[in-house]
Order: C-alpha cells, then structure tokens, then sequence
C-alpha cells in the first residue's frame, strides 16, 4: 500500500502519501510568491471583520510559518474528517481497511459487506457534517482574533476557507466524495448496490469530463484540469471495485491458479540454478524461493537472474536466497479471491499460494486475465485495474 504509516486508530492503519507531503515547501512558497494567494487574502477581507494586507505576511519568513501551519492544520482536518466516518462504520460493525492523506484529501476504506451499504448513509453524512464543523470551528477562531495578528489571521483564515472549499467539493456525486456516497445510499435502497455503483459512477464521469472541458477550454487552467482527470479515474476505481467484489464474493484464489512450482531453496548457488533451470525470458518469469523450513522467503525472477549473470563483479558462490524480491504475501489455497485482489492492488506485486508440495505465483497481470477471462464467461463486463 501506498504512503508511509504514521501509526494506528482503533486497529485501522493511518498512512500519508509523499503527495501530501510535498505540499509543505509548495505552500509556504504559494503564500510568498502571492500570485494567486492574493485573491485568497481578499476574499478573505471581504468575508471576515479583518482588513488583511498581503504585505503584512508576504515577506521574511512568515511566509513559510504561516504554510506550515495551513499544513498541519488542514492535514488534521482531513485526519478528522475520515475518523469521523470510521467511527461511524465502527458502531454498526463495519471494518475499515485504512486510512490514507493526500493531497487530493482523505480516503478510508471499508469492507464492502451488505451491512457497509444498509448504513453508507450515516457514513456519508458524518463526514460532511466533520466538514461543517470544522469550517465553523476554524471560522469562530478567525472572528475572535484581534487584527493586529495577521500571521494568525492569514493561517484560520486559509484553514476556515480551505475546510469550506473542501465541504462543497465533498458535496459532488464523484467517487469517493461524501455527496457519491449519499446518492448511491440513496439509489442502493431500489436497487443494487453494483448497480446503485454503477449509476453513480457513470454520473461521476459525465461530471468530471465537463469539468475537464470547462477547465480546459474556458478557463485555460491546467491544474483543474489534472485534478478533474483525478475525479474521472476514482470513480471509474469505484465501479471496479464494488463489481469485482461481487464477482469474487464466493470465489477462492485456488480458481485463478494456473501453476504450481517446486520451491528453490534460498541457499542455492546461482550458478548451480543456471545449470538446473536454465532461466530464460521465454520461460517462466518467476520463481518461488523458501528457507530452510520450507516457507516461501521471497520470489526470484528472471529478468533478476540474468541480470546477475551480466554482473561478473558478484561471486560465483552468490546464492538465490541474496536475490529474491520482498514485495510479497502468502496465502492458503482456499483465501477468498477479492482479498488477494486487493492484496495486488494496494499492499504487493506477488502473492503466494502456498500448497503442501509447491508454491504458485500470482502477479497483478496474471490474476487480471484470468479475471477478465472468467468475466466475459459469466456474461460480466471486464474491469481493468484501477
């Protein structure tokens, strides 16, 4: 998965994205450069009882100060924002699987069960009712600052209409804002929630496309833009996700097993590998190693071993054990096939099925086709990976 783990609440996983990161430096330099920060700090003369000159914050390093305080402040918004829905998930029994910052905002997401789609109302509606009150907690600080702070009152400033800008935007049905939720609460009541999904969904993508043209051909903005090819592509995500849960509900990952290896032993010298295996880019691509217990201890590929055939600095007595990618997880035969889906698509680029007598690999492309294969099967419209 994606970010870097800050730690845990209530045994769900909290992870930032490096993209939010790199806002810190991008904003105290927003705020120096005042190009376009300007018309933040009018609107927010215009809205609040502070008459606030840019030139009172935009030299030196208030600047900088000012940005690391929107940052941490807004970051803890949207921290705030996801606690709330997760704690509303939590009291009807819905587990959720993380929760990740970034820079297009804040995600948690849940096990889809029956159970998540009977109170996704409830869900939808916390987190816009953590919006609106945080908006009017950063809005009554900014009202009971006295004007001869305009350090503070450039930073609530900022953080009350940020908080407000991000309230309304979490009002449109484009996954996986708050207002797609609520409507697909809505529609899921008459029909399915894979067809409440996919309804909502389709709507998500009319919408972000007309805010593509909009951005591009009327205001010119390239950065709207990005962000409304974002919104096209999480709620193209969603569809995938909730149609391929489905799909594989009652399936297991021994269906989508094509091969099963012998495992090599991680002390086996390459060369001595070479001579039985004779790995070649026409073959196999990945091989299965495991330790002296015979626990599978990471997976050797091809392209791995030939480029250690090419690197005469190495010793002849390099064993493949030294080789072998970490990037994996182990599973039994009868692990249900959506989470090893997910697995593939948020945590690892290999999963191991671990049998008695051998090991199959399965890699993201792999699990994929058969995917796609065992779709058009069933009379499903293939879904491709988010």
């Amino acid at each position: 998965m994606r970010g870097i783990r800050l730690g845990s609440v209530w045994g769900v996983p909290v992870r930032i994205d490096i993209s939010l990161l790199l806002a810190l430096p991008v904003l105290g330099w927003w705020i120096q450069r005042g190009v376009s920060v300007r018309v933040w700090i009018d609107v927010l003369t215009a809205i609040s009882p502070h008459a606030l000159a840019y030139s009172s914050i935009g030299t030196g390093a208030t600047p900088w100060l000012i940005g690391t305080t929107v940052f941490f402040g807004f970051s803890a918004s949207l921290f705030v924002h996801e606690l709330a829905r997760v704690g509303v998930a939590r009291r009807h029994d819905i587990e959720a699987r993380y929760i990740l910052l970034w820079i297009f905002g804040g995600l948690s997401q849940f096990d889809y069960e029956p159970r998540y789609f009977e109170h996704e109302t409830q869900i939808a509606l916390s987190g816009l009712i953590a919006n609106t009150l945080l908006t009017g907690f950063f809005t009554a600080i900014l009202w009971s600052l006295p004007g001869t702070t305009p350090e503070f009152v450039a930073s609530f400033g900022l953080l009350a209409m940020f908080n407000g800008v991000v309230l309304i935007v979490n009002l449109l049905p484009i996954f996986p804002f708050d207002g797609a939720l609520l409507l697909r609460s809505l529609v899921v009541r008459v029909r399915s929630a894979q067809t409440a999904t996919r309804v909502v969904s389709l709507l998500g993508q009319v919408l972000a496309i007309g805010i593509l043209f909009y951005a591009a051909i009327v205001l010119g903005n390239v950065l709207l833009g990005l962000i409304a090819v974002f919104f096209y592509f999480s709620t193209v995500s969603e569809h995938q996700l909730v149609t391929n849960q489905s799909f594989l509900a009652d399936m297991t990952v021994s269906e989508f097993v094509r091969r099963k290896e012998d495992c090599v032993p991680a002390k086996t010298p390459v060369k001595d590998f070479f001579a039985d295996e004779r790995p070649d880019r026409g073959g196999i691509d990945q091989y299965p190693v495991c330790g002296r217990e015979g626990n599978p201890v990471g997976i050797l590929t091809t392209n791995t071993v030939l480029s250690w055939r090419e690197r005469a600095r190495l010793p002849s007595t390099t064993t493949v054990g030294k080789l072998v990618s970490k990037d994996f997880v182990v599973v039994s035969p009868d692990e249900n096939a959506f989470d090893v889906y997910l697995s593939l698509r948020e945590r690892t680029k290999y999963v191991l099925v671990s049998y008695p007598d051998s090991v199959a690999v399965l890699t993201k492309p792999d699990f994929l086709s058969m995917l796609e294969t065992r779709q058009q099967i069933a009379g499903v419209r293939p879904t491709t990976w988010p």
